[in-house]
């Protein structure tokens, strides 16, 4: 249920107009044009229908977006949404099918490719997709409220509000079960307002939550959040943190696990690819969705064709999620990760896997890094798995070093077509490349393109 942030109807009024909306973008909004030549973006709405909208914005270069009011002319393709919570900034696409998720997300990386490329790369090889529910495997969940009431839930699109929730449809059915009993249980300790955010994750072993605490909790608080985890089988972690944003070595020791007897002997949490255990700790990045994870990891082994004489660059590695399956396929293989811990943790997977090809470097890649011992090594292929904002430092160096073979992993298709850019410049060529819906229901696409020197 939803106890408070319920949308209140819209009513129709002179600043709201009608749009025939012609097209979608790669967030699958709406996209029309009216006749004074600006061109509309409209969240939820959907090609083939007309819409009464409000402008919420309009840019000097006739771009404007528009907020859905209703719906006069409803699409065949529209389908009813899943979650009952209004509000969440989460899942912005229910109100469409997987297979038309898929195309807008495709057409639109397509669509970028050409603009901002100058080139037609082709179709993708593949669009690939999953389970379009209860397929995220981590979540964070905010913490308000007062003594009277605790409220738990995701902050409200384009605002600070919260959305409380009881369930969510696309979180793994174990983690999303648990919010009931997790808001009960903070409504038992003594000072709520310390915790500032509750994570969930569903490793292979077991699910664990994470409480996130902006001061040390009482013994007796402890001792009911041990008495919680034991109770529902799972791991209870309390991450402390004394100075807001501190991300040094000191804050990372401050995890704690308050039950460890949970785990059954076991090192930690682990997921498993490639029958790699990689292990990780609550606050690790990893892929949400663990099935596409999987598809998309054999894609990038198959492109990068490797053999037993190929010395591979992986920059952006984290933990090792591509790192630790390509090492039993060449020669050896450099992971370099500006996470100080991850790159920790990914020695130790190396050496729980009885991998002893890998190397791992902590470096910022935003920084100068031509001086290091790991870029001055020798290497014919690279892979690619940066953040948003994308690898532009890495690919001007690069272009220097020149491998024969580049795998650019994306979350970002605009950064991505930005960074792939120079590579063209310097004579490479886009081979092919795939798109994996990793985020069902939502606007965000992952794309991995093969790119090779051209001979």
């Amino acid at each position: 249920m939803v106890k408070f942030f319920k949308p209140q109807k819209k009513e129709v009024s002179a600043k709201h107009f009608a749009l025939n909306i012609i097209d979608a973008d790669i967030s699958g909004r709406g996209v029309a044009r009216d006749g004074n030549g600006v061109t509309w973006f409209v969240p939820g709405a959907l090609p083939g229908e007309e819409v009464v909208v409000r402008a919420v914005s309009v840019k000097k270069n006739n771009i404007g977006e528009a907020e859905l009011i209703s719906v006069k002319k409803r699409s065949e393709q529209r389908i009813s949404p899943k979650c009952q919570f209004s509000g969440c900034g989460g899942c912005s696409l229910q109100h469409i099918s997987v297979e038309l998720e898929k195309k807008f997300k495709a057409d639109g990386v397509l669509r970028l490719m050409k603009k901002n490329l100058g080139i037609d790369p082709g179709v993708p090889c593949e669009v690939v997709s999953g389970a379009e529910f209860f397929y995220r495997r981590t979540s964070r969940l905010s913490v308000t409220g007062d003594r009277k009431e605790i409220h738990i839930g995701f902050r409200e699109e384009k605002g600070k509000n919260l959305v409380e929730i009881d369930s969510c449809c696309v979180l793994h059915p174990e983690l999303s079960e648990l919010i009931p009993s997790i808001r009960k249980i903070i409504n038992q300790i003594s000072n709520f307002k310390l915790i500032g955010h509750v994570e969930l994750v569903k490793a292979d072993n077991i699910v664990a939550v994470l409480f996130r605490c902006i001061n040390n909790l009482e013994a007796s608080d402890l001792k009911t959040l041990f008495n919680f985890g034991n109770e529902h089988g799972v791991a209870v972690y309390i991450q402390t943190r004394h100075e807001k944003g501190k991300e040094d070595l000191e804050d990372w020791e401050e995890l704690d696990l308050l039950n460890e007897d949970v785990l059954n002997g076991e090192k930690g949490l682990y997921y498993t690819i490639d029958g790699k255990k990689i292990y990780f700790v609550p606050g690790d990045f990893i892929q949400v969705n663990d099935e596409i994870n999987k598809l998309m990891v054999a894609r990038v082994m198959d492109y990068l064709d490797l053999n037993d004489k190929d010395r591979l660059l992986d920059l952006f590695c984290g933990l090792g999620n591509f790192t630790l399956p390509v090492a039993s396929r060449c020669e050896h293989v450099y992971g370099i990760e500006g996470v100080w811990n991850m790159v920790k943790e990914a020695q130790l997977n190396a050496e729980y896997n009885d991998i002893h090809n890998a190397e791992f470097f902590v470096h910022d890649l935003t920084d100068d890094f031509e001086k290091t011992l790991w870029a001055k090594s020798v290497f014919n292929k690279v892979l690619l798995d940066p953040g948003r904002s994308g690898a532009e430092k890495v690919v001007g160096y690069l272009m220097k070093k020149k491998p024969d073979t580049v795998v650019y992993v994306s979350c970002n298709p605009l950064t991505m077509t930005r960074d792939i850019r120079v590579a063209l410049a310097n004579g490479y060529k886009i081979i092919k490349w795939s798109v994996f819906d990793m985020f069902p229901k939502t606007e965000h696409v992952e794309t991995v393109v093969l790119l090779s020197r051209g001979k």
